[in-house]
């Protein structure tokens, strides 16, 4: 009973290791969809010259699973908005429908910030607000690869080694 305990506590650990190693790669994978919403949201607005709501009904169609629903009901909110400013609308569908608990707080800022930026500017203001926006986000995207390595490495180390401890204490 003693042996399997510890072999669970081992595996326990390890998997707590593991799990938060594949954070990283969530954390990764949503940057870089964001970027991509960004690039196509800056296409439909310098090419098309679309308005807000129709760039977004745009994107959607274009954007996987979630993405597309934050596309779609913020588009659907935009063309009912009863006097409410787009950054509250951009910041509401955005913490309900899009993954943003995984991402650090200053990056989920740094997107929701968009919202205070769009809607009442003139084109070439949203085509360089999103630039910025994007720029920003493909940093923090290559800051986060150079790390990533090492990171994931010491988050599977610490969950064996954190298992390893605290098997031999229970022992």
């Amino acid at each position: 009973m003693k042996t399997a305990g510890i072999i669970l506590i081992l595996f326990s650990g390890t998997g707590l290791g593991f799990c938060k190693s594949m954070e990283l790669d969530t954390r990764l994978k949503i940057l870089e969809t964001l970027v991509q919403l960004l690039l196509l949201l800056k296409g439909e607005i310098r090419c098309t010259g679309a308005a807000l709501e129709d760039a977004f009904f745009d994107v959607a169609a274009k954007m996987p699973g979630g993405y597309r629903l934050f596309m779609e009901k913020t588009a659907k909110r935009l063309q009912k908005r009863p006097g409410i400013p787009f950054g509250s609308i951009f910041r509401e569908c955005a913490l309900k429908d899009l993954p943003l608990q995984k991402i650090s707080a200053e990056e989920r800022e740094c997107f929701l910030s968009l919202g205070e930026k769009l809607g009442y500017l003139d084109r070439e203001m949203q085509v360089a607000q999103l630039t910025l926006l994007e720029e920003e986000l493909s940093h923090r995207i290559k800051t986060l690869k150079n790390a990533l390595p090492k990171q994931q490495k010491t988050y599977r180390s610490m969950g064996i080694l954190g298992g390893i401890l605290l098997a031999i204490l229970l022992w």
